[in-house]
């Protein structure tokens, strides 16, 4: 596995007289269980063919020759990766003023799509559904972020991931009755930014 790693390392480019050599070198030190070089190239053949070669040859209108790597399937295969997924960010990320990585930006908050859901404390909040806070107000979200939980807004300095709490950004919303119903009113100019762990799911039908 190590050996079929190295060989593979898209910052180490070896030609084959290298790989040679190295496999050479190291049976030279006594090492056991080498593989061999076809050996190898079998091994890393069976392996596209389970998962698939994420290379793809593109040839231009003047006959030039590149290739091109699908970014959606590198990012499926990160989140598929249990080594890699726990370094994945889902969410926009509110860093105070200091601003180090591309979801600290205000373009992934409102300009890129939210997750369609988050699960706090196991409860799903969805977007673009009603949800009444603790104190009895309402709301419908619109996109979620993360936040440090009790820290100034105006810090520079970066929270640690394990102190982000996710919170709800959205329209507020009035509840008003009408002919012995209730009709919830959404504030078109009116939005609130709300931690979701204070928040109770909406279990009735809005109208």
């Amino acid at each position: 596995f190590t050996t079929s790693l190295l060989f593979s390392s898209p910052r180490l480019l070896f030609s084959e007289a290298q790989k040679k050599a190295i496999l050479n070198w190291a049976k030279e030190l006594g090492v056991r269980s080498l593989p061999s070089l076809s050996a190898l190239k079998k091994c890393q053949s069976s392996l596209q063919d389970l998962v698939g070669d994420p290379t793809e040859k593109v040839t231009s209108h003047s006959g030039n020759v590149f290739y091109i790597n699908s970014v959606a399937k590198a990012i499926a295969k990160d989140y598929a990766n249990p080594l890699t997924r726990l370094a994945m960010q889902d969410y926009p990320e509110d860093g105070g003023k200091g601003m180090s990585e591309v979801f600290n930006g205000k373009k992934m908050l409102f300009d890129l799509l939210s997750p369609p859901a988050v699960q706090v404390d196991r409860t799903v909040y969805f977007m673009d559904k009603l949800l009444q806070e603790s104190s009895g107000g309402y709301l419908i979200p619109k996109q979620f972020f993360l936040a440090a939980a009790d820290a100034p807004t105006d810090t520079t300095e970066p929270c640690e991931q394990s102190d982000k709490v996710l919170y709800a950004l959205g329209q507020a919303v009035e509840r008003t009755e009408v002919c012995g119903l209730y009709v919830y009113v959404m504030c078109a100019c009116t939005q609130i930014c709300i931690r979701l762990g204070s928040l109770l799911v909406m279990m009735r039908r809005s109208y």
